[in-house]
């Protein structure tokens, strides 16, 4: 028998069926939660292009933005829940499928004026990342690239795999290693480096008034940092923008 300090016996810890099943259930609830959020993020990025596509004052356009609002708050109660509950278990993901995935959604909220192509590299692109939280921050970066080619033009999303050598994940703030590249690039009207500074800026908007809500860019690179990668974002006025995805390779 074991004794404990001060000579009292001591009682082994019992784990019960009815801890691993509560253990399990408080796994599932986080996963679900989370997932849940991925698909408020999809509804409100939706919600934002099919607003920027109706005329202002229709009923449809604040129909639209009625469907954003409620996204929002939405999102807002979720992460308290996530709070809660912790994150998801998550396993490796082949970032290609989630790219073409993701083209496949851009190509149905798109205006008819824009080309949503894809360029795959390598396949697989293995990564421990969310599936759903991929696809979220993907399809933000293509309703970004919609608003900002009023005139049309061409969204491309690629991955690949590459390898960065100490000065090159040094600027990353990253360890040397293999990562996954997963881009979205547009031929858009572009940046001015001050707008560029501030863009994944939580609530910095430069479409204030007409559906923008500052937040995609931000969730972006949150998700980046939070799978061990960074979010880095190019743009050069009447160039075009490009978000890149650094994400550690499973």
């Amino acid at each position: 028998m074991a004794f404990d300090g001060f000579g009292t016996p001591r009682t082994p810890e019992v784990h019960t069926d009815a801890d691993a099943r509560l253990a399990a259930l408080h796994r599932q609830a986080g996963a679900l939660v989370h997932d849940f959020n991925n698909l408020l993020n999809v509804i409100l990025s939706a919600s934002e292009a099919l607003a920027a596509q109706l005329a202002e004052g229709s009923q449809a356009h604040e129909l639209a933005g009625v469907s954003q609002a409620a996204a929002e708050q939405g999102a807002q109660l979720v992460a308290r829940l996530m709070d809660l509950s912790g994150g998801p278990e998550t396993a490796a993901l082949d970032c290609a499928e989630a790219v073409a995935a993701t083209a496949r959604r851009a190509r149905l909220a798109a205006p008819r004026s824009i080309r949503v192509e894809v360029r795959l590299t390598d396949a697989p692109l293995l990564s421990a990342v969310d599936g759903a939280g991929l696809e979220s921050a993907l399809l933000n970066l293509c309703v970004n690239a919609s608003h900002a080619m009023p005139a049309g033009g061409t969204i491309m999303l690629t991955a690949q795999g590459q390898v960065l050598d100490a000065a090159a994940a040094g600027r990353l703030d990253l360890p040397a290693g293999r990562y996954i590249v997963v881009a979205v690039a547009d031929t858009g009207v572009g940046m001015s480096p001050q707008v560029l500074a501030q863009a994944t800026q939580p609530f910095f908007t430069t479409r204030a008034g007409r559906g923008g809500t500052g937040l995609g860019l931000s969730g972006v690179r949150d998700f980046a940092e939070a799978a061990g990668g960074r979010f880095v974002l190019t743009s050069r006025e009447g160039r075009g923008t490009t978000g890149r995805l650094y994400l550690p390779r499973a």
